[in-house]
């Protein structure tokens, strides 16, 4: 069943598909907590005082779209926090998948709700990417069916050939998609090169502990030279563009034949639970 609901003048489709998670992402439960109120798109309240940061759904700073669409998955109930790995961030603040409860039926996990709204974007961290890909599902929907900011433009994947705009974006969180030319090994670092000139051209970049502890790893991240792909994070000055995958899982493999996911350039400063 799909519905729509209006949201600060304008409409987005929220899916009822989209409403469950895996329990298996986050296996580690806890009890519920009462809301105590929504401080931004991303972060709650709750009663004991605790700050709540939904990791893997970066919402941009100060929209308050994405704030109104928290509020009204969470008015009035209360919420269950899942973890996987890493609980806290460096302020203090918790770490977690969440869960709405509802009258009815499962509970509502929020954080897919808000990517697949398109009030949110998909990202990683060290220690918690397991939820990663269903959330990158979620997301791809919102974008193909131009949901919240991917309609409205202020979301938007970025073409990694665009170095001079990629470079003012330092420190910002961006979706970014391009060919790889090759891919390349230091003792500790592999590299993603989507250019010849790795001291000018965008570059992505993995750990070679993370390409070396995944199931065939390195033959799958070697297989993506030649290849289109799609990678997250923020970016960094490091001779030329760069982005720190934290997951393999961050990384798309996209058909050649298949249209950019947007054609324009846009920004949003956006700093994570770092």
């Amino acid at each position: 069943m799909v519905r729509t609901t209006s949201v600060c003048g304008f409409w987005v489709l929220c899916c009822a598909l989209a409403a469950d998670a895996p329990a298996s992402c986050a296996p580690e439960g806890g009890s519920p907590h009462a809301m105590a109120r929504v401080l931004d798109g991303e972060t709650l309240l709750l009663e004991d005082g605790r700050e709540v940061r939904l990791i893997g759904a970066l919402a941009p700073a100060n929209a308050r779209e994405a704030a109104q669409a928290l509020e009204d998955i969470t008015a009035s109930r209360s919420v269950t926090l899942r973890y996987e790995g890493r609980r806290e961030d460096r302020y203090g603040r918790v770490l977690a998948q969440v869960f709405a409860a509802r009258e009815a039926g499962d509970p509502v996990w929020i954080q897919e709700r808000l990517v697949s709204g398109g009030f949110a974007r998909a990202y990683a961290l060290p220690g918690n990417t397991s939820c990663l890909a269903t959330l990158l599902a979620a997301e791809d929907a919102a974008r193909s069916h131009r949901r919240g900011f991917w309609k409205t433009g202020f979301f938007h994947v970025l073409k990694a050939d665009d170095t001079e705009s990629l470079l003012t974006l330092s420190g910002q969180f961006a979706i970014v998609e391009g060919h790889v030319s090759s891919v390349s090994n230091t003792q500790r670092t592999t590299y993603l090169n989507f250019g010849a000139d790795w001291k000018r051209d965008f570059t992505a970049s993995l750990s070679r502990g993370l390409v070396e502890a995944a199931k065939d790893g390195t033959a799958r991240v070697s297989a993506f030279a030649g290849h289109r792909i799609r990678v997250r994070g923020w970016i960094e000055r490091r001779n030329g563009p760069m982005v720190v995958l934290n997951s393999l899982d961050e990384i798309e493999v996209l058909e050649e034949n298949r249209p950019s996911a947007d054609d324009s350039l846009g920004t949003e400063k956006q700093t994570g639970p770092r």
